[in-house]
C-alpha cells in the first residue's frame, strides 16, 4: 500500500511530518529510512551489551541518538521511548524492563516496518 509521497506505509512513523522534514524529497526521505534501518537495526542488543559491562554512557548515547534520528523520520513513538531510556540511562541506573521493553518494542516496529515497506532483507 502507498502512501504519502509515493512513500509505503510504515508503521510507527508519521510518513508526512517526515517527508517534511527532508523538504518533501520522497528520494532523500527513502535514502535516511534505509539508512535508519541499517544502522539502528541492532541497536537493543547494543545498549544491553553496553549495560551488562557497566558502560552507562555509552548506552546514555545510544539511546540519544536513537532519539534524534527517530525525531528526524517521524517516528514520534519510538522517539519519546528513547527519550525515556535516556532518561533512566542518565541517573546512571539500570533502566527498568517496561522501559526497555516499550524500547525494544517501538524501535522493531519502525525497523520491521521500513524493511517490509522497502523489500530490505527479511524483519526482525
Amino acid at each position: 500500500m502507498t502512501g504519502v509521497g509515493g512513500l509505503p506505509d510504515l508503521p510507527g512513523i508519521d510518513t508526512a511530518d517526515g517527508l517534511r522534514r527532508m523538504l518533501n524529497k520522497p528520494a532523500l526521505y527513502e535514502k535516511i529510512l534505509r539508512d535508519f534501518h541499517a544502522r539502528l537495526i541492532d541497536t537493543p542488543q547494543v545498549i544491553r551489551t553496553l549495560l551488562a559491562g557497566g558502560d552507562f554512557v555509552s548506552a546514555e548515547r545510544q539511546a540519544h541518538s536513537t532519539k534524534g534520528l527517530a525525531g528526524t523520520i517521524g517516528a514520534l513513538d519510538l522517539q519519546n521511548a528513547a527519550m525515556a531510556l535516556e532518561k533512566a540511562l542518565h541517573s546512571g541506573e539500570m533502566p527498568s524492563e517496561t522501559v526497555f521493553a516499550q524500547f525494544d518494542q517501538e524501535l522493531n516496529t519502525v525497523i520491521d516496518g521500513i524493511a517490509v515497506g522497502f523489500g530490505i532483507g527479511s524483519p526482525n
